[in-house]
């Protein structure tokens, strides 16, 4: 149902705020995301409203044209009160396309020119930077491989990263503006959510190194078809020879994407002749031997999670063509640590937590719940709200979702939104007996968390839900 009222209340123009703010100021996404809103109350959920400088110009923006509307509204009521009053059932549409005016005319005129000259001179220093520059690019499992990596090889070489999501032409501009010229191996991110993407970054960067990290349904809504996420992220090819691009085979997509025995390819087993033996996985962390000929590597990590194997492997492999020794790559793999919202365990009142809300892609959370299943608890809970940019295959991969937590799980705790009918349907063809919890108000829960777990109990949190998705 839509509540077309709800544009109409004092909140309203904060809301506006908010959404622009979400979407980052994207005017296709901002119109698309006002859309398809039903109900104005229900979109501040999960954040707050941050007032930055910006934010607060567009405030006074928005007062501005309301005090126009209202004047405009006034003085038609000489020529019709009719009139009058179709302005003012017009205004909310009207505040909607007049905030984005200026936007739209500050990016043409100002910030476009700005990021053509900031890439030009990003691209110009990396040219002469004698580092060795590694790309790494897929669908999930990125950020998870660029710092495992950079931990490994900070042990020889001065190593630098594109912090947190700078992983845009513009962030990785921004990046390249604050090295220092002297460094070893510089580490890129790559997005990718449209056709193009890698190439763009790539033609910036000029790779010597990459990375395949795995390949699904992410961005599957703004790519259209997998195919298209399969070309654009093999798009690195064209940048680097494909004896120099590492590829997880783990993930099936690559797989068949790449060539049989390609030894390049990487996964639980192994990477480039090194072998895995001995794994062991605790909330502690992982274990296992890595070996290649008359070498051997104890890979001791506090990463959490069988699937963390390869790209630990891969590090390791790494550093050994890098020239690091074998003490130096384990003394690595052991300062390797959980990242902050993906795998990482804490206690709470004699509950293990494990925060994986960072985590928003299908085989990240087929890993969670194997890993899950491996580990004793009285009780067992999974907590998500499903996954977003999930586009024609939503309801087959939230059914699997269901299917298979239903082996696993004493508990399942949804957050309601599009996909909860289809998470339910899976529990349900699969013959879930547990308990299952259907949740409106994801902040309540998450800040009270402590009032539902029990001592001994293990909770996933798996992946978050911007409100920017129904």
């Amino acid at each position: 149902m839509k509540y077309y009222w709800t544009c109409y209340l004092p909140s309203y123009p904060k809301v506006i705020l908010y959404m622009l703010q979400n979407s980052e100021y994207r005017v296709g996404d901002f119109l698309h995301w006002y859309y398809r809103t039903r109900d104005f109350r229900k979109v501040m959920k999960r954040r707050q409203l941050i007032w930055t400088a910006k934010v607060k110009l567009l405030g006074l923006v928005e007062l501005l044209i309301i005090l126009a509307v209202l004047t405009v509204a006034w003085l038609s009521v000489s020529l019709s009160i009719w009139l009058s009053i179709l302005i003012l059932l017009l205004m909310p549409i009207i505040l909607v396309y007049a905030i984005v005016i200026p936007l739209w005319a500050g990016r043409a005129l100002i910030q476009r020119p700005k990021e053509k000259r900031m890439i030009a001179k990003a691209t110009a220093k990396l040219d002469k930077h004698p580092a060795k520059k590694i790309a790494i690019v897929g669908s999930y499992g990125k950020t998870t491989t660029r710092e495992i990596l950079k931990t490994v090889l900070v042990e020889e070489f001065k190593v630098a990263a594109t912090p947190g999501n700078m992983n845009t032409p513009i962030g990785t501009s921004r990046f390249v503006d604050t090295l220092d010229g002297d460094e070893d191996v510089l580490l890129f991110e790559l997005g990718e959510s449209t056709i193009g993407d890698v190439r763009e970054l790539c033609e910036i960067i000029q790779p010597d190194l990459g990375i395949i990290t795995g390949i699904n349904e992410a961005h599957l809504e703004s790519f259209g078809s997998v195919e298209n996420t399969i070309s654009t992220i093999f798009e690195l090819k064209d940048f680097i020879d494909d004896s120099h691009i590492y590829k997880n085979s783990d993930s099936r997509l690559v797989r068949d994407n790449t060539i049989k025995d390609d030894p390049k390819s990487y996964s639980k087993k192994g990477v480039a002749g090194w072998c895995v033996d001995r794994v062991d996985v605790s909330l502690e962390g992982t274990k296992f031997t890595l070996s290649k000929g008359k070498k051997s590597i104890i890979a001791t990590s506090k990463l959490v999670g069988e699937h963390l194997v390869g790209v630990l492997s891969l590090a390791a492999a790494v550093a050994d063509d890098f020239g690091l020794t074998t003490k130096e790559i384990e003394s690595g793999l052991k300062n390797t640590q959980p990242f902050e919202h993906r795998m990482q365990p804490y206690k709470l009142h004699g509950a293990w937590i494990i925060d994986d809300t960072y985590n928003g892609n299908r085989e990240g959370v087929e890993a969670a719940i194997r890993l899950l299943d491996q580990l004793d608890a009285k009780r067992k809970v999974y907590v998500t709200p499903g996954l977003v940019e999930q586009g024609n295959r939503k309801q087959e991969v939230h059914e699997n979702i269901g299917k298979l937590l239903a082996g696993v799980a004493d508990v399942v705790v949804l957050m309601q939104n599009s996909t909860t009918q289809f998470i339910q349907r899976g529990l349900e063809s699969a013959g879930f007996k547990g308990e299952l919890q259907i949740i409106d108000n994801p902040v309540k829960f998450y800040t009270h968390l402590e009032h539902f777990v029990a001592e001994g109990d293990i909770i996933m949190l798996q992946n978050d839900w911007p409100d920017f998705y129904e």
